[in-house]
Formats: C-alpha cells, sequence, structure tokens
C-alpha cells in the first residue's frame, strides 16, 4: 500500500480547514524485486556459435521465449570460414543466424578470430598438410609470417600479429565486414578477436609468446578504422597478459581513450577462482571502474559445463557452497558481476540446460545486470495550473550499472474513465545520474497546455526510450494497460 503525505498545509480561514496543497506519496511498499524486468540495452546473451560451428546449437528456439530477458545471440566465429578464398566472403553461415533471430527481436554481438586451438571441420575451416587455419590459409601463402604450434595432436598456424601482409589482408577483411554489419541496429557490439586463442588476446595454449603493446595496437587500429558505429569490446586478456605493469596501464588507456569497452571470458575460471577469491574470480576489478559509467560491461561465464565438472557449481540455482572456497557458485557469479559492474551477462553453455538447473538465478541476475530502477518518492502539488509545473522525483538504482542512453519520462493527466487523456513528455529525465546504490533527486517542469480543461485527474507516469517503454520495479498491477503507474489525483484550474 502507497502512503501519500502531507508536507505542506494551508490554512483555509473561511471553514477553519486544513487543505493539503503537496503531497509525497512514497513507492517503497510497492516495490517488487523478484519480478522478471526485460529492458533494452542489458541481459543475457547466449553463444550461439564459439569454438566452432557446432557448439552450444539450439535444438529448440522456444527455449528463448522462456528464458529471462534474453538480451542477444553472440557469433564467435573463425576468419576463414567467411573469407576461405581472398576477396571473395561468404557471410552465409553468419546470415542465416542473423535474419533468424533479428525477426525474434534479438541483437547480435561478433568476434571473428584469427586464432583458434579446435580441428577442422568445425573449429576452423581450412586445414593444409595437417595444420589448422583460423586465419585463412591464403594470408599464410601470401608472404605472412607465422608460427606452428602444437598442442596435443592438434597443428595450428599463428600469424605473427604485426606482419606487414597479416595487417592488409585483415585490414581488407575488417572493412567488407564493417561496410555490411557496422551500425546495424540490432549490433549490440563487436569485439576485437583478431589477437590470440579465441580472439582473447593471449596465447596460452600455442605459442605462449605474449602479443607485443604494438602488436596489439596495430590490431586495434584496424577496427578503429573501420568500425565508426558500432561499440567496440576487448578482452582483459588483451590488454594485461604477459605485460609489466607499465605496458598494461598504457594499452588500458589507449583502449578506453578510443572508445572501447572491456569484457571479462574468465569469471569462475577455476584457476581465477583459486587466485582471485577476494574479487570473485576477476582478475583485474581496476579495469572496469570507472569505465562502467561510460561503457557497457561483458561478463563472459567460463564454459557452464566445465564450471560443473570442476565442481563450482552445485545444487539447484547454484546455491551450494564450495567447500574448498566457502561460497557457491551463484554467489561467486553474482558478485563477480557487481565487481565489473556488467550490463551483458553470458552463461557460456546450452541453453535449456542452464535455465533448468537455474531458473530462478536467471531471473535474479538478468535484473541485476545493468540499470534496475526503482521510483522512491514523488513530490506534487495537488493543484496545477496550465503552463509551467513543477514534479518532484526520487529514484533508486538497485543494478550494478548505469544506462548508457537517455530515457524519457512521459506523465499522464486522466480524467476517471479515462475520458481524457493528456501526456506531457520531459524529455530529460535524468536517468543517466542514476547510479548504483545511490538515491537520485530529479526535479521535473511540466508544462501543461493552455487549453487543458479544468477538473480532477489522475496522475500517472513511465519511463520509455523514445517509443520503447523502460519497465521498473513496481509490482505488475500497479501498471494500467498503458504500462503507466498511478501518482495520485490532482486538480487542474484555470490560471486566473
Amino acid at each position: 500500500m502507497r502512503f501519500i503525505i502531507p508536507i505542506v498545509f494551508i490554512l483555509i480561514v473561511s471553514g477553519c480547514k486544513l487543505i493539503r496543497r503537496e503531497a509525497e506519496v512514497d513507492f517503497s511498499s510497492e516495490w517488487d524485486t523478484t519480478r522478471l524486468i526485460k529492458n533494452p540495452g542489458k541481459g543475457w546473451y547466449h553463444h550461439l556459435l564459439d569454438n566452432g560451428i557446432d557448439k552450444y546449437e539450439v535444438s529448440d528456439d522456444s527455449v528463448f521465449d522462456h528464458f529471462p530477458a534474453m538480451d542477444h545471440i553472440y557469433l564467435r566465429l573463425a576468419w576463414s570460414y567467411l573469407e576461405p578464398v581472398e576477396g571473395k566472403f561468404d557471410w552465409q553461415r553468419i546470415d542465416t543466424i542473423i535474419e533468424k533471430y533479428v525477426k525474434r527481436g534479438y541483437g547480435v554481438a561478433f568476434r571473428i578470430t584469427s586464432k583458434e586451438t579446435g580441428r577442422y571441420p568445425g573449429s576452423v575451416n581450412q586445414e593444409v598438410d595437417g595444420v589448422q587455419y583460423a586465419t585463412p590459409y591464403w594470408v599464410r601463402k601470401a608472404g605472412s609470417k607465422g608460427i606452428i604450434a602444437e598442442r596435443g595432436d592438434t597443428r595450428s598456424w599463428t600469424p605473427d600479429w604485426d606482419d606487414p601482409v597479416y595487417l592488409a589482408k585483415l585490414d581488407n577483411f575488417q572493412k567488407a565486414f564493417a561496410e555490411k554489419y557496422d551500425g546495424k541496429s540490432w549490433v549490440r557490439y563487436i569485439d576485437i578477436g583478431s589477437i590470440g586463442e579465441w580472439g582473447e588476446g593471449h596465447t596460452s595454449f600455442s605459442t605462449k609468446i605474449p602479443p607485443a603493446a604494438e602488436e596489439v595496437k596495430a590490431n586495434i587500429e584496424i577496427y578503429l578504422k573501420n568500425f565508426r558505429k558500432s561499440q567496440l569490446i576487448c578482452t582483459d586478456d588483451l590488454i594485461y597478459y604477459g605485460k609489466d605493469e607499465n605496458t598494461v596501464n598504457e594499452l588500458l588507456e589507449y583502449a578506453i581513450s578510443n572508445g572501447i569497452s572491456l569484457r571479462d571470458d574468465s569469471p569462475l575460471v577455476d584457476w581465477y577462482i583459486k587466485n582471485n577469491l577476494k574479487t570473485w574470480s576477476i582478475s583485474h576489478p581496476h579495469f572496469y571502474d570507472p569505465l562502467y559509467l561510460t561503457k557497457p560491461i561483458v561478463f563472459e561465464l567460463q564454459h557452464y559445463g566445465i564450471v560443473k565438472k570442476d565442481g563450482n557449481w552445485l545444487g539447484h540455482n547454484g546455491a551450494d557452497t564450495i567447500r574448498k572456497y566457502g561460497h557457491s557458485g551463484a554467489e561467486i557469479m553474482r558478485k563477480a558481476i557487481r565487481t565489473m559492474h556488467a550490463s551483458y551477462i553470458g552463461f557460456h553453455g546450452y541453453a535449456g540446460e542452464w535455465l533448468a538447473d537455474n531458473p530462478d538465478l536467471s531471473i535474479e541476475l538478468s535484473n541485476l545486470c545493468g540499470y534496475w530502477y526503482f521510483p522512491v518518492i514523488v513530490t506534487f502539488k495537488r493543484i496545477m495550473h496550465p503552463g509551467e509545473n513543477q514534479v518532484d522525483f526520487k529514484w533508486l538504482n538497485k543494478g550494478v550499472a548505469p544506462a548508457y542512453e537517455r530515457f524519457n519520462l512521459v506523465l499522464r493527466f486522466e480524467k476517471p474513465g479515462k475520458q481524457l487523456l493528456t501526456d506531457v513528455p520531459v524529455y530529460e529525465s535524468g536517468n543517466r545520474r542514476w547510479l548504483p546504490g545511490i538515491v537520485c533527486y530529479e526535479s521535473y517542469k511540466v508544462a501543461l497546455p493552455e487549453n487543458m480543461l479544468p477538473g480532477k485527474y489522475m496522475l500517472k507516469f513511465k519511463l520509455q526510450k523514445k517509443d520503447i517503454p523502460v519497465d521498473i520495479g513496481l509490482r505488475r498491477n500497479m501498471f494500467d494497460s498503458d504500462g503507466f503507474a498511478e501518482i495520485g489525483y490532482i486538480s487542474v484550474k484555470d490560471s486566473n
């Protein structure tokens, strides 16, 4: 139940009565912190292509209809699939997926890799003389230098990351890729994936030669040159793997100053839990703060099957304590998301398996990631007039990050029975200022039309991104069929 608290009284002498001229509405008793909220610019993603073209396939797409706040499909694919012959591009493999899922309202994110550790066919598209090629073989044949590394019974080619032939061919490919996909409304981000195993920026499973800062910058510059519209992301390994502190700081500043955001692909990897338990398996938490204030952060869980195999995910919703760590897998994941301030989160496994194991946690984390808005108190005058008026809100963000786009506040003045509706948009709600865990005060100037009819109105509100509703953490029955929540009654009187 909401409480309307009078805070200003004016004495009317003729009747010896106190008339409430201003009121506060406290919404905190109407909060719902368990209801699933799906909003733009945040949520889960699914690795539909990963470690090859047949990993994490979806046998029944209806699983996404039940998956809480599934936002986008993540496609990681070797370059050799998309340009098997120089200058001849084969987009069909990814376009088929894009066409299917964009029509259903999902976004897409990309990582096109130059190095994989798996074999042909599947992980890479080319094998020559027993050597696997994620970077197309024709790049090597054109003169690019590189190293053949052996891992078990697999031999794979790693290009020299700053070889001029490699960089020229990569540039041509990224130019073509950008011409086709950069800036599409459904593209969430594009990973810088041209260095390291699986595009992660390290060479732990092949040459073990850390890419130098100059090599990293040379690859990043190609992405900066070609992608002018979509958000670019790089892995934290690209910044720190095998590098001293000064080089790490140099690359971090270079990436951030060029508008690149970050992702961590290592949360809940057993080695990282052991060595970074105090920061919930996040090795470089300072990378993300204050970056999260301006750019979306991406969280990628260790392969879910491996997390379970390692004994780091126990019980329903991952809630049972891992004895060797004294925390549950769900707690480590939850706090890792908080540490990173992640807006996009991936479970890195088969969607049906994850959801069956973690139905409640999936809802909890989809709400927690990114922004999660709650109205605290609304203050308004009970009597308003045509022209400028004022309505004050206090907002609380229970998520882990801000939103990265401005949302509008719409105030609706509705006569009983919906006889007359007047919507007044406030084009700057101030939501970019609503940082996690802070109650923020906003004072809105509300211009009522000069020809607005006098009378009694119900004052309502909603948030939206242009025409897309932005859900807030109130009980579902607080909203009408148009998505507005009630504040209280006001009277409109003539200015005279």
